[in-house]
This record gives C-alpha cells, structure tokens and sequence, in this order.
C-alpha cells in the first residue's frame, strides 16, 4: 500500500486491517469480524494485509457504515457473533479442564484386563478338546 492508499484512507476510503476493524467494531467478537463483514458485503481486498497476517483487508467506508448499522441495531449480526453475548461471557469464563484419555495409561488397566479374559476364553473355547454337547475346535467343528 502506498502513497495513494494514504490520501484514500485521508479521504474516507482505502482498507484497513482484521485489527483496525477490531478497534472499530468493539461490539463484535474478534473471531466473528470476518463472517460480519461478509454478511454485511464488506468489500475485502484480495492483496495481502499490510499486517503479514494473511487476512484480506477491508474496504474503510465499508467499514464505517456497517459500524453506523452495528451501533443502531441494524446490521446482519448473529447474537453469538456481539461481544456481549452468553457465548462471548462464556468463552471467557475459564470452564472445568478437558480430561483427555491417555490411550494405554493406568485408567485403562481394568478396561484392558477384561479384554485380556475374554479373548483368552475365547481363544481357550477354540482349542479345548472335544466333549459331549461341544463342537470342540473350529477344524473338529467344520468336519
């Protein structure tokens, strides 16, 4: 962006960063700008941001009017997308740890060792010798 972007920017128009929107959006959460801007036909610039974030840069007047709208309640905004939503409290209110399983760890030792009696039994069934009523090994049972 140059010396053009800048008089533009001086003029009203121009592109500004995911962060400047930010800054003018405050009611909208940071990770619902992108999806406000598009519901609202927010122009995106396809160039690279000047931030090296890999966002698209948006359109300034854009911007400003779709700030206007937020502030009168006018604009295409999903109650989860506003700062001040439940989702947006409870995000930020730190919940329980998430307990993962440790795949082979010692929580699973009864899980594994009544997994270790079935197959042995089963395997046992298998290769026992024949007796009255039993169909004793698989070869024996498929004669």
């Amino acid at each position: 962006m140059g010396a053009g972007d800048d008089q533009d920017r001086q003029d009203g128009e121009g592109w500004l960063t995911k962060a400047e929107v930010r800054e003018m959006w405050p009611q909208i959460r940071p990770i619902s700008i992108t999806a406000v801007a598009r519901a609202n036909s927010v122009r995106t610039s396809t160039a690279p941001s000047p931030d090296l974030t890999g966002e698209p840069a948006y359109h300034a007047a854009d911007v400003r009017h779709v700030a206007a709208r937020i502030a009168r309640g006018e604009a295409d905004v999903a109650p989860w997308q506003r700062a001040d939503s439940d989702a947006a409290r409870d995000d930020v209110a730190p919940g329980p740890p998430v307990r993962h399983s440790a795949g082979w760890g010692p929580e699973n030792v009864p899980g594994l060792i009544l997994l270790a009696i079935v197959v042995g039994l089963m395997l046992w069934s298998l290769t026992s010798p024949s007796h009255p009523g039993h169909p004793g090994t698989v070869t024996g049972f498929v004669r």
